[in-house]
């Protein structure tokens, strides 16, 4: 979803970008000179580096460094759990990522923004384990850290955030969920899942701006119930030149896929290889990706049956 998991990316290297800078020294008079790099602006760029050459043990080098290194220069303490979480993301260890982030958020008040935000992250995280369930609980525990929340301004944004951000992911996950289960379970979850699509498009339309997120859902509910036509109309809505996030372009080729359109399905695909690294969530969908075409496809929200991936051993 748009709308805020592009936040997610972003707001742990803003605050690492909060150190303090070294002072500049004087410059001809007249000269433009870009001001010197902070020190976590230096390690936030290792680490997108080091993530985006896959070199795990370099990015875990980093986050020691940033550990290590003297308060004034430190980047904040959410910087360094997301940094911590993604190296474990990259490794394809969900389970490890997610003790990470539950061990930060057990230290913070639960009316933190980054409560809000580490919650969000822990969704994907959870599904990525197939675990529907704690998925669920991570959305109902975002939700009730932004209800507490005193960040924001105005206020009412940030309850309509996050208004948006649980309705979207309760209507994905529940209609996920719905695959798993056969006659009147499945059609109870499906009831229940389209209440929160509805839900979710009454908080959003009269916003604007939110028509891709709305027909991400579309897409996706398409895809379940295996409505071609549907999956491409949908899919076909979203601007994928202008989303990037990695979320919403799984599911948009997730759809075209799935109604036929190979061709473009592919150029999604490449839209997500072009990223930028770093984003913690990213490998899930990587991974998604690779495993939903295998001879024996792994767990996904295009396999929801399938079995899940052992973790990796440490």
């Amino acid at each position: 979803m748009r709308t805020l998991r592009t936040m997610i990316a972003i707001v742990p290297v803003l605050t690492a970008l909060g150190c303090a800078a070294p002072r500049a020294t004087a410059a001809p008079a007249g000269a433009h000179v870009a001001p010197a790099p902070s020190p976590g602006r230096k390690l936030a760029d290792e680490m997108s580096g080091a993530l985006g050459h896959g070199d795990l043990t370099r990015a875990a080098a980093v986050v020691a460094a940033a550990r290590a290194a003297p308060e004034r220069a430190r980047p904040g303490a959410e910087s360094i759990a997301y940094w911590e979480a993604a190296v474990h993301a990259y490794g394809r260890d969900w389970p490890g990522a997610i003790d990470v982030l539950s061990a930060y958020l057990a230290a913070i008040p639960q009316a933190d923004a980054g409560a809000f935000r580490l919650h969000d992250a822990l969704i994907a995280l959870r599904t990525a384990q197939g675990d529907l369930l704690g998925a669920l609980v991570e959305t109902e525990e975002m939700t009730e850290a932004g209800e507490r929340g005193t960040w924001g301004d105005p206020d009412d944004d940030r309850v309509t955030q996050v208004r948006l951000k649980e309705h979207w992911h309760r209507a994905y996950l529940l209609r996920m969920a719905a695959e798993t289960h056969r006659s009147a379970t499945r059609d109870t979850f499906v009831r229940y899942a389209e209440r929160a699509r509805q839900d979710y498009v009454a908080v959003a339309q009269p916003h604007g701006g939110l028509a891709d997120s709305i027909a991400v859902l579309d897409a996706y509910f398409a895809f379940c119930d295996g409505d071609r036509a549907a999956m491409l109309s949908a899919a076909r809505r979203v601007n994928v030149s202008a989303d990037d996030d990695a979320e919403d372009l799984y599911l948009v080729q997730l759809a075209l896929d799935g109604g036929g359109d190979a061709d473009g399905a592919g150029r999604v695909r490449e839209r997500m290889r072009a990223l930028p690294a770093g984003n913690l969530i990213a490998p899930i969908f990587a991974t998604w990706m690779a495993t939903d075409h295998a001879e024996a496809p792994r767990f996904s929200p295009g396999h929801p049956t399938a079995p899940v991936d052992p973790a990796p051993a440490n």
